[in-house]
């Protein structure tokens, strides 16, 4: 795989089989090689950084054996309503935003890491279309790191999971949902609500609230996603 300051642009898992506003954008990759690789973290960025940016930003997490790719927002923003707004608000942008992780996620399978292997994650905006990704295509994934996000929409029709699949879509794949007490871009309707649809899907939710913080990553969130990405390099 390419080092962390270069990206894929037509070399088989690009985003040039994206639709919308994201395609054509680069899609960044860090970490181990493929030959290497056996594990993946999928890392998006919130709104107004970049995928380089998110790629930093999670350094504390990076072990031996584990790809890093990140996808890169047209404008640096997944979609340009509210997490709250009705979801045709944020078309297609949530769409193009949710083909995106799906790229990567393909991207991983091209070196031989399967989804249940593989961690998709992002913080603030980039949480939600983690989170959006996840409630579209319902399976069992290595993880889902929440931080910061909410699944996004307003009606109940955007807050299931798996319709007719089955009681356990998502097959207990471990979720981190870590937010800050007195973050102002959370509603903490919204964060409950989300919990509980994952849940009943069959995630098994490790929910993290932290006193005193904002909208901010903590070094606690970083241990949890690293202990995680260790569980997956140790079977």
């Amino acid at each position: 795989m390419p080092g962390a300051n270069e990206s894929s642009d037509g070399n088989g898992h690009a985003l040039n089989s994206v639709s919308g506003p994201h395609s054509g954008h680069p899609l960044l990759t860090a970490g181990a090689p493929a030959l290497a690789a056996e594990a993946a973290l999928i890392l998006c960025h919130g709104r107004g950084a970049t995928a380089q940016g998110v790629v930093n930003l999670f350094d504390p997490v990076y072990r031996h054996g584990v790809a890093v790719l990140a996808p890169q927002a047209e404008r640096s923003r997944w979609y340009p309503k509210p997490a709250s707004a009705p979801r045709a608000d944020n078309e297609p942008w949530l769409t193009s935003s949710v083909e995106c992780v799906a790229a990567a996620l393909e991207a991983a399978r091209e070196i031989d890491i399967p989804p249940e292997r593989t961690v998709i994650g992002g913080f603030s905006q980039g949480a939600c279309v983690a989170a959006e990704f996840v409630r579209r295509n319902p399976r069992r994934y290595g993880g889902l790191c929440c931080l910061s996000g909410v699944l996004p929409g307003a009606v109940d029709d955007d807050w299931t999971i798996g319709e007719g699949s089955g009681d356990d879509p998502l097959e207990r794949t471990p979720v981190l949902f870590g937010y800050g007490e007195d973050d102002p871009h959370l509603d903490p309707e919204r964060v409950a609500r989300t919990v509980r649809t994952l849940e009943n899907a069959g995630a098994t939710v490790d929910e993290r609230v932290y006193s005193d913080t904002g909208h901010e990553v903590t070094d606690d969130e970083f241990d949890a996603i690293a202990a995680l990405l260790e569980g997956l390099l140790s079977t």
